[in-house]
């Protein structure tokens, strides 16, 4: 039997009783829904289907209207509250304005809902995005640098989205797409034969590297930041250095061909070597700097997305996708969809009302565009997608815009699978980002600082607790920290994340939220321990038996109960519209709202009272349900839990 959400649940009786007045389903099947009001006082739920169907009946079905007498939106929604009073669900129906029909439901309705919470986080088979494929780029950083804070950003936002999709039913599939050649590998591989010639005067570059290979992934991680900015300033301010790299480069991209064809097999589509008059000498050597950097940086890379807690099925390579990108640009460059200039070669974007691109370089490289419209093919190559959705910051949506022009006209079909989201730039009070100067706030710094901080609160707070229990828990609460403060807010505009905000237990934040949950897991597992498990057996495995406890107490909800499981059952609806929208702060701000609630619930209820046995074991169940929806949400939106705080 398919399980509705309660909004779908209300939607499917408005529908029953439209379709009871005659109104046939056509008429009003996108017309239906059931929303929460933003005042509470009018109802629980708003239906504002009055206004919209009466247009469309007047416009294409005026003889039901005729039938029925109505002249005028007001009367259809009278119709329709004289309908839904006949409903044993709804307390009460009422009219408001022009035809919002109001509903206040009844506590027995609300508490029989309960145990679809538990049957929704586990069936997927019947959602709107189930058997979809949806690929998800994100992150995508460069190697030769570090993951700045902006890619933490990223990396938190795609995991995101990525599992409210696989919520939705979807099958996804989370790939990282890496810049391992351009000027900015140039600069960097420079950087580190200056360096190490400075830090080993007495060996080879050659020797120095393999120095460098023994030590520790932090310190080699960090030579290659110092390396990019040493590389990235002598570029700008020396022009012998800059001449240099612009050599280095077609190196770097004849190394990054060869270390496709050594590890993977690859069949080059391009001749770099044509470009290359170096010795073969400064080749090896350039490669050798090339191809240890480059490892350094995956490993490291792969080390930061285990301890943010997510994992790519698949990874992209500039290398790979230029020669790709060359040969399409080449090929409708023939066809007059490309334009020379200069020795370059540009997509008239102008010709769309945006702006010209250049898409292969005087050098005959290809840049940043012709790599992306190489990409494209290659991802659906691999994986057969409905959806491709690429999120990156919004600094790039102009870029962006050309590009999917050309991919329109390169490839139409794979641009209607592909959909493209930015977000904002992370604000820091400590001061902005510069890879460029070495000056930059690392994802890792901010990762370390949240967990000290964390650790700091639970050295005076927490004594009892071991350091390793300690250091686990700051771990695991400084991460959702920073994932909540990230998430909580709408993506498309600049984000501030303040440390103490973000790391308050009493607040809208990560530990707040991870404090509800472990603060409801205290509560299940006292009541276990106290024997509250009764002859009809312990309420989160049995919830079938108590359907009818409000009925068997004669005890009504109070104004709290009702906000609270009004709020508990209108999560997978903030589920649904945050896939729709790939939007999680939906989710976010629920969970927050449902952790309000319940501490509100849990100040000022007794939940254990061993003298009111039924109603104990009812506050349990909705206790359990809350419980679950707070691990469900968490989990969803890629925060990880502790069993204690």
């Amino acid at each position: 039997m398919q399980i509705h959400s309660l909004s779908e649940h209300l939607s499917h009786i408005v529908a029953k009783s439209l379709e009871e007045l005659g109104v046939p389903q056509p008429s009003f099947s996108s017309l239906v829904l059931v929303e929460r009001p933003s005042d509470q006082t009018h109802g629980h739920f708003a239906v504002p289907v009055a206004m919209a169907l009466f247009g469309k009946l007047k416009k294409e079905s005026p003889e039901i209207l005729e039938k029925l007498e109505i002249a005028n939106p007001r009367q259809l929604g009278e119709c329709i509250v004289n309908k839904l009073e006949e409903r044993p669900e709804f307390t009460s129906v009422s009219l408001a304005g022009p035809g919002f029909v109001n509903i206040v439901l009844t506590d027995s309705f609300l508490l029989s809902q309960l145990a679809t919470v538990f049957s929704l986080v586990n069936d997927t088979s019947h959602l709107a995005l189930h058997d979809k494929k949806i690929t998800v780029e994100f992150t995508d950083p460069n190697p030769f640098k570090e993951l700045h804070i902006g890619h933490l950003y990223s990396n938190i936002i795609g995991e995101a989205i990525s599992r409210i999709l696989e919520a939705q039913g979807a099958d996804v599939h989370r790939v990282c797409y890496q810049g391992d050649v351009g000027m900015h590998v140039a600069k960097s591989v420079w950087g580190m034969r200056q360096l190490l010639a400075e830090q080993y005067p007495e060996l080879s570059v050659a020797e120095a590297v393999d120095q460098m290979e023994d030590k520790p992934l932090s310190e080699k991680v960090n030579f290659l930041g110092k390396s990019y900015a040493h590389g990235a300033t002598a570029y700008k301010e020396n022009s012998e250095a800059a001449e240099e790299m612009k050599d280095i480069n077609y190196l770097t991209f004849l190394s990054g061909q060869n270390t496709l064809v050594e590890q993977t097999g690859w069949e080059p589509q391009v001749d770099y070597g044509q470009y290359v008059a170096q010795t073969t000498q400064n080749y090896d050597e350039i490669k050798k700097l090339y191809s240890r950097g480059r490892a350094w940086s995956l490993t490291y890379f792969d080390s930061m997305y285990q301890r943010i807690g997510m994992k790519f099925e698949d990874f992209f390579f500039e290398s790979a996708v230029g020669e790709y990108g060359i040969k399409i640009v080449r090929e409708f460059l023939a066809k007059g969809e490309f334009e020379e200039s200069q020795g370059a070669v540009i997509f008239p974007g102008e010709k769309y009302g945006l702006h010209n691109r250049v898409f292969i370089n005087s050098l005959g490289l290809p840049t940043y565009e012709a790599k992306e419209l190489g990409l494209a093919p290659e991802k659906y190559r691999r994986r057969k997608y409905d959806t491709s959705l690429i999120i990156t910051g919004n600094e790039i949506d102009e870029y962006f815009k050309v590009l999917l022009k050309a991919l329109e006209i390169t490839n139409p079909d794979l641009r209607a699978k592909t959909v493209h989201m930015s977000h904002g730039m992370v604000r820091l009070p400590e001061g902005k980002m510069s890879s460029r100067t070495g000056k930059i706030l690392t994802a890792e710094w901010l990762m370390n600082e949240a967990h000290k901080r964390i650790a700091e609160v639970l050295l005076e707070t927490r004594e009892s607790f071991s350091e390793a229990e300690r250091e686990h828990i700051a771990e695991v609460v400084g991460l959702s920290a920073i994932k909540f403060a990230f998430l909580k807010q709408s993506i498309g505009k600049d984000i501030a994340f303040d440390f103490k905000e973000s790391l308050t237990f009493s607040g809208n934040s990560g530990p707040y939220l991870l404090y509800s949950l472990v603060r409801i897991k205290s509560v299940l597992e006292k009541a276990k321990t106290a024997g509250f498990e009764s002859e009809n057996g312990y309420i989160a495995k049995h919830i079938d038996t108590v359907t009818n406890l409000l009925t068997q107490t004669q005890q009504k909800l109070s104004e709290i109960e009702k906000d609270l499981l009004l709020t508990l059952l209108t999560y997978f609806d903030s589920v649904k519209l945050s896939a729709k929208e790939y939007a999680p702060h939906h989710i976010a701000m629920h969970l927050f709202a449902l952790a309000q609630s319940f501490n509100a619930f849990y100040g000022s209820s007794q939940i254990l009272d061993a003298s009111q046995l039924e109603l104990t074991q009812l506050r349990l169940r909705l206790l359990s349900a809350i419980g679950t929806v707070l691990e469900h949400g968490l989990k969803t939106l890629g925060i990880a839990t502790v069993e204690k705080m």
